[in-house]
């Protein structure tokens, strides 16, 4: 439940905003479903926008330096064989692999991301601490294969009364800030 005027998180029982002021009556605390909550919550669009876009930051990163390792890697056979070694479907793979390890040690040694420093962001625990190696791989093992991710997101957003978190946020007890 948030505020409509300003977006602040609130207690199932509140009366008033304890951020603004803002009466709450029982029509704005209950939104008939998520795309609702999405319309009325500015600060919950920014904190999406912002994680779409670091997202989309660390994804050109990471293919560019897969891309650039696969051909490295592949260059010998490719020269022997140009058309029997190249496997289109091993990039998504190889890719989604150097995903997990990325933001796992990016997370775990520095807290963020290149593209969630570039958006202000950062990951810690519920509690506001340093996200360990082990919530680190429980939160982005969902980014081995894009369909994964989306389901993670979607899971998080409907399954739980806090959308900013993906659902293995949830299990992970962290959140991105």
């Amino acid at each position: 439940m948030y505020c409509s005027k300003c977006g602040e998180k609130l207690d199932e029982n509140s009366k008033f905003c304890t951020k603004c002021g803002t009466p709450v009556t029982t029509a704005e605390t209950k939104a008939n479903n998520v795309v609702e909550s999405f319309e009325k919550d500015p600060q919950l669009q920014d904190h999406w926008i912002k994680r779409v876009i670091a997202y989309i930051i660390d994804s050109i990163i990471i293919n560019i330096a897969t891309g650039i390792l696969l051909a490295v890697a592949l260059f010998p056979a490719f020269i022997a064989n140009p058309f029997g070694y190249i496997n289109v479907t091993s990039f998504p793979f190889a890719s989604g692999i150097a995903a997990v390890i990325y933001f796992v040690v990016a997370e775990t040694v520095y807290g963020t991301s290149i593209g969630k420093t570039f958006m202000m962001l950062k990951v810690v625990t519920v509690s506001g601490e340093k996200v360990t190696f082990e919530k680190a791989v429980i939160r982005n093992i969902s980014k081995v294969y894009p369909v994964l991710l989306l389901l993670d997101v979607v899971g998080g957003v409907f399954a739980t009364s806090d959308m900013r978190q993906k659902y293995s946020d949830q299990i992970a007890n962290t959140k991105v800030v």
